[in-house]
């Protein structure tokens, strides 16, 4: 929902140049005309070029909050986030007046998203609830409630999560996305019959939605209800669209029936079409076929795209596909990489990965330490008690005793 920075609801919250602003010099720029140029440039999308413009313009007026906050989004947009999380910080000005508590908002905001980015959570969550607490600027309120919520729903703090989308939904009631992320999250807390309301709600108001029909296919296959699964898959087939995007939502309805061969074929065609997404598809048809090279292979170039860079769960499975090819040292990198997204979905599916691979790698001790803390995280996972036990044997067989008189 939010892969991309909302560049119109910047544009809202950021406080307009006036007529005041004016050339400083003969044929010279003034900072205010390096910021609108600069500001163009990121509306373009160009922000390699907003970079250099926006630079300027604080380099000309570094008192103005406001470019401070405008270089630092660009920053997020280039994936610098520490440094625009820097910028919002030096943009933060201790003084109670309407202009500046609504620059305060804005970086608030922008820390937020940057510290979602990094996958902290908390801190996100944190910044957030800061910028909200600025009652200037209500227009932007939704946005930032929606990443809180998604914030709060990827550190798994389910029940909050619903209940910051029940605010979305109380003050826009039409917002059939807020519905549909609001019945992903009761379907992560067992609550089975709120999210099948809230799908139902949101294909009401996006009847031609595939993405929501999806969602409550997997709700009926949670409730085991395949029957009902199956409906879904066919309304969902009989929405008939004639796009690109329509089609490559078909091959997922294919996938789904399990008649992947016609699937393979079409979602060959869809990444042809720009739809890095099938990749993730082709790798799970790949691996149901046992063809764990191609699987890994297709799962490391959907992580490869801006869409899939962020998708623990393409990490854990292209990982598994590497560990039953005995490839532990690139398993092991994409385990990490997995680990550092911080996704509580997937955390534990990785964490039990990393053990399995230092223990085929024989770093017994590194296995033995990763195991104890896992335990500690899920002391509920009764297998792992087993292999803690197994793994301290290994860790004291593979201590070294030094010889005598080294």
């Amino acid at each position: 929902m939010h892969n991309k920075i909302n560049t119109r609801w910047l544009a809202r919250g950021i406080i307009v140049l006036t007529a005041s602003l004016l050339l400083t010099g003969c044929g010279a720029k003034s900072a205010g005309d390096y910021y609108r140029e600069g500001m163009e440039y990121f509306n373009s999308g160009n922000y390699e070029k907003a970079d250099k413009s926006l630079k300027k313009a604080i380099e000309e007026n570094g008192e103005r909050a406001d470019y401070y906050i405008s270089y630092a989004m660009n920053l997020i947009q280039q994936k610098k986030y520490d440094d625009a999380i820097a910028y919002f910080e030096r943009s933060l000005l201790d003084k109670d007046n309407a202009i500046v508590r609504k620059n305060n908002k804005q970086a608030y905001r922008g820390e937020g998203i940057a510290y979602y980015r990094l996958h902290d959570y908390k801190t996100a969550i944190e910044k957030f609830d800061k910028a909200l607490a600025i009652k200037e600027q209500k227009d932007i309120d939704q946005d930032i409630l929606s990443y809180k919520g998604m914030a709060q729903a990827k550190s798994g703090q389910y029940k909050e999560a619903a209940a910051t989308y029940t605010k979305i939904i109380e003050a826009d009631k039409g917002s059939a996305e807020a519905y549909k992320t609001r019945g992903d999250i009761y379907c992560k807390m067992g609550e089975y019959k709120k999210s099948l309301s809230d799908y139902d709600k949101a294909i009401k108001l996006e009847p031609r939605n595939y993405d929501f029909y999806f969602e409550k296919y997997f709700l009926m296959l949670n409730m085991k209800d395949e029957e009902g699964a199956k409906e879904v898959l066919s309304k969902a087939a009989a929405i008939n669209g004639t796009t690109e995007k329509d089609k490559f939502n078909v091959a997922k309805v294919t996938y789904y029936k399990g008649d992947y061969e016609t699937a393979l074929q079409m979602f060959g065609e869809a990444f042809g079409n720009g739809f890095t997404e099938s990749y993730y598809y082709l790798g799970l048809i790949y691996e149901k076929k046992k063809d764990y090279e191609n699987a890994a292979e297709n799962y490391s170039k959907y992580l490869e795209s801006e869409e899939g860079r962020d998708n623990a769960n393409a990490c854990y499975r292209a990982a598994e596909c590497l560990i039953k090819r005995n490839n532990y040292e690139e398993a092991l990198g994409l385990i990490e990489d997995g680990i550092k997204i911080n996704d509580v979905d997937v955390n534990q599916d990785l964490k039990r990965s990393q053990i399995i691979v230092y223990e085929h790698l024989t770093r017994y001790e590194e296995a033995y330490k990763l195991v104890k803390e896992y335990i500690k995280e899920y002391p509920e996972d009764e297998a792992a008690k087993k292999e803690e036990t197994f793994l301290s044997t290994r860790a004291a067989d593979a201590v070294t005793i030094p010889k005598a008189g080294n």
